[in-house]
């Protein structure tokens, strides 16, 4: 019971500070757009601002800066590759700034546990708590990358038909990737018009296409994009090539069903073992337990 609470107010705690770190103030593009049209603002000007703009801001990027100089390279670069593959929930400083603020939560908590004595039970709890909170920001970076691959992977079966079928039609391959990503609602439509942007933008479509992998990390459509650039490096006809990725994309997606179906009887075990026979032993064996007690 202790940790469960614990464990809560950890993640309470962790909730308030993401929503403060995502926040935005209003205060910042106020003053962008000033110094655009009428350049940099006078003393009192700059003296009516908030104080959380004038002062705190600067302070907070400042100390941002300097934490992230600290960490490791490597490890800061992992989490930025986790967030794009996530979507860009968050900026990279913030993400860091949550995770900093939640390891010294944790420390913080393991510190009041150990020096504010008590029980075994309670050190254990405050311990598991706050290790809990220092792993949370990472573990839900994590969960929102597997729930953005899970819709990719989900919407992609429907998109490459859509593109097949518009291909066939007679548009460009551009021209079919537009339509598809404004057809398209989810992840998926939203990379396909960040390609056709980029492409529109000057990008060559390889590279367009490159970064739309990276910022996925789908197997499918990796697969997928790679035949197409294969297809337009050798000359071979897109449709064609779009036609058999759409057959093979649909191939996986039923193997995947089919998988699922073979582990629903395990998962359906596991529930009937802890949920169901307990309940059916306590309807069958309830009343003789209380007739016996009644008799004895």
């Amino acid at each position: 019971m202790i940790v469960l609470a614990v464990v809560c107010g950890a993640a309470a705690v962790f909730i308030g500070v993401l929503a403060l770190a995502g926040a935005k103030s209003p205060a910042v593009p106020a003053r962008l757009n000033r110094l655009e049209r009428n350049g940099p603002g006078d003393r009192g000007e700059l003296l009516a601002e908030p104080f959380a703009a004038r002062v705190g801001m600067p302070v907070a990027q400042r100390l941002r800066n300097l934490v992230t100089r600290l960490l490791p390279g490597s490890w800061v670069s992992g989490i930025e590759y986790r967030l794009m593959l996530a979507g860009e929930p968050l900026s990279v400083h913030a993400m860091l700034t949550v995770q900093v603020v939640a390891v010294a939560a944790g420390v913080f908590v393991v510190f009041v546990a150990v020096t504010g004595g008590g029980g075994a039970p309670r050190v254990a709890a405050t311990l598991v708590a706050g290790a809990v909170l220092g792993v949370m920001p990472l573990y839900w970076l994590r969960i929102r990358v597997a729930a953005r691959k899970r819709a990719l992977l989900k919407a992609l079966p429907d998109a490459v038909d859509l593109i097949v079928t518009t291909v066939e039609a007679g548009l460009g391959l551009d021209a079919a990737l537009s339509e598809v990503g404004h057809e398209t609602e989810g992840p998926l439509g939203e990379e396909l018009r960040l390609t056709v942007r980029e492409t529109t933008l000057g990008r060559s479509r390889r590279d367009a296409l490159t970064r739309l992998i990276e910022r996925t990390d789908v197997p499918e459509l990796k697969t997928f994009v790679q035949a197409v650039i294969q297809a337009e490096q050798t000359g071979i006809p897109v449709g064609q090539v779009l036609r058999t990725q759409a057959a093979q994309i649909r191939l996986k997606k039923r193997q995947r069903a089919e998988a699922e179906a073979q582990r629903a009887p395990v998962k359906m075990v596991v529930v009937l073992a802890l949920l169901v026979l307990p309940a059916m032993l306590l309807m069958v064996i309830g009343p003789a337990g209380i007739r016996m007690t009644e008799q004895f």
